[in-house]
């Protein structure tokens, strides 16, 4: 994978193979926490655990989720958005995706929400995330396969914030 900014407005990535080019699909679907009792725990955890706080869990849970909820769909509307101009040259194989330098607080959002609904959906540990890649081809190595590509992608992209 190449990471280029070819003007100011632009990020593009290019030389994505196959397998990188499935990554960057699959991460509106990994991202979304669907039924999943801990995904949709981890991203939208409570402010306390204190049943003592049942009021500020309510407020929470009546204004502040719904925001949250709406910045999470907006982030991978953009992210589908940008995913639908990905070219894939039939020569080479390889992908080239053109993202606006204005779109990356979005991306960066979007990865991070893959990343924890992933994590919770599969329960890994700290230690499982600090280990070596298995690559055994089952669900969860994949899957942790996407949260250590997505989290290189975020702080790529936020190099590239940075440097706005």
């Amino acid at each position: 994978m190449h990471i280029t900014r070819p003007d100011e407005k632009t990020v593009l990535l290019s030389r994505l193979d196959a397998l990188l080019s499935e990554l960057l699909r699959r991460i509106p679907q990994s991202a979304d926490p669907g039924d999943n009792t801990a995904a949709r725990a981890r991203l939208f955890s409570q402010p306390t655990q204190d049943a003592k706080e049942a009021e500020l869990i309510e407020d929470w849970r009546n204004y502040v989720e719904p925001e949250l909820a709406r910045l999470f769909l907006s982030s991978l509307e953009v992210i589908e958005k940008d995913l639908k101009k990905l070219h894939v040259d039939k020569k080479s194989g390889d992908a080239t995706l053109s993202i606006a330098a204005g779109h990356l607080d979005r991306w960066v959002h979007g990865l991070n929400q893959a990343r924890l609904a992933l994590s919770a959906r599969y329960e890994f540990s700290e230690e499982e995330m600090e280990r070596t890649l298995p690559f055994t081809g089952d669900p969860r190595a994949f899957a942790l396969l996407q949260i250590r590509f997505y989290g290189i992608l975020q702080e790529l992209f936020l190099r590239e914030l940075e440097d706005d």
